[in-house]
């Protein structure tokens, strides 16, 4: 019962995580123990482009915040992210990133990193690399499917979508505009 909850709840939070049951841990309360037992996990969010200029600013690219949290401080900052297809591991860019900072029992980061939209498109999976011995942890899937027909036009469907260099500038007015409690930059 408790794994079939995890398999959901990480579903419905939108996260990824690791877990390690302790004996102590009553399976009567699966959210207690989610909370209690989680030793690294990734949040994270994909902001796309507002407008089709802003589409073509951003070199047609999406921006990723992924919130890294662990409960060994040394697996923090994340080593790498990326997206695979197939065998093929294509790292993104970081954007910008948090230093490492208490939380409870727990260090957290936050960090942003450009994605092609045309990858989202395709079969593949989002997924990082901690830096300590934890690696390909995955984060989400993408898919022909992940946009819905509430995505902007430009996002869905550009067939001439392949990304070039953004303009720094339109990233930094989006990270402000859209994440204003987590970018610092």
């Amino acid at each position: 019962m408790v794994a079939k909850f995890l398999k959901e709840a990480l579903w419905t939070v939108g996260a990824a995580a690791a877990f390690v049951f302790s004996p102590q841990v009553q399976a009567a309360d699966p959210l207690k123990a989610l909370s209690a037992n989680v030793v690294r996990s990734i949040e994270f969010d994909l902001c796309l482009p507002a407008t089709a200029q802003e589409y073509v600013a951003l070199g047609k690219n999406a921006i990723i915040m992924l919130e890294a949290s662990s409960a060994i401080e040394t697996e923090l900052p994340l080593k790498s992210v990326f997206v695979q297809v197939g065998e093929i591991r294509i790292p993104l860019q970081r954007i910008w990133r948090s230093e490492i900072a208490p939380s409870g029992d727990r260090f957290v980061q936050v960090s942003f990193y450009l994605v092609p939209i045309q990858r989202t498109k395709k079969p593949g999976r989002l997924a990082a690399d901690f830096a300590g011995e934890r690696s390909d942890f995955g984060i989400s899937t993408f898919g022909p499917d992940f946009y819905d027909d509430g995505a902007p036009a430009f996002a869905r469907l550009d067939e001439y979508d392949d990304a070039s260099e953004p303009d720094m500038d339109a990233v930094r007015s989006v990270l402000r505009r859209e994440y204003p409690d987590q970018y610092k930059g």
